[in-house]
């Protein structure tokens, strides 16, 4: 299930993408998909924590490798209403409504989602399935709206007994 979905955010972004994009992401859930307008200049980063523990001991302080934490990326931007007045907007990109009510919806169903951003030459910088922890937004008074969300990587068990991201 997770490769047919890997592919079909593959085929989105390709298909979505327009020819002077150097990056798009894309978000997909069971309730859809959308690709955002406007990619921020610098792509977000992606926090990658390792769950270390220090203990004192007779010895003195001691440290334990412990396992990888989950994966943290913060987003913020543009949400133009009409993506034709900014020209670096990607115009095959979803609308502020429609990420608005896809972010909405994805939280109200408690639906787990996937976070892909690639670069147009099919390199991927992430892919991570992901729950969205916060969304913010506000409009401005040009009725573009702007907003911060935080993704929070989401791991499932397999059946083998392993962790998926």
């Amino acid at each position: 299930m997770s490769s047919i979905l890997n592919m079909i955010v593959s085929r989105l972004i390709t298909a979505k993408m327009s020819a002077g994009s150097k990056a798009s992401i894309v978000i997909s859930a069971d309730n859809g998909t959308i690709v955002l307008p406007i990619v921020p200049a610098d792509l977000p980063e992606v926090s990658n924590p390792q769950n270390n523990e220090t203990f004192e001991s007779v010895l003195g302080t001691m440290s334990v490798m412990g396992t990888l934490g989950l994966r943290k990326v913060s987003l913020k931007g543009l949400l133009p209403v009409d993506v034709s007045k900014y020209p670096y907007a990607n115009p095959l990109g979803s609308t502020a409504a429609e990420v608005i009510n896809f972010i909405n919806q994805c939280r109200a169903k408690n639906n787990a989602a996937r976070i892909v951003i690639a670069y147009s030459d099919g390199s991927v910088y992430l892919n991570m399935a992901c729950l969205i922890n916060s969304f913010e937004y506000y409009i401005d008074n040009v009725k573009d709206y702007h907003y911060c969300m935080e993704l929070l990587e989401y791991r499932s068990v397999s059946p083998l007994g392993g962790l998926v991201s």
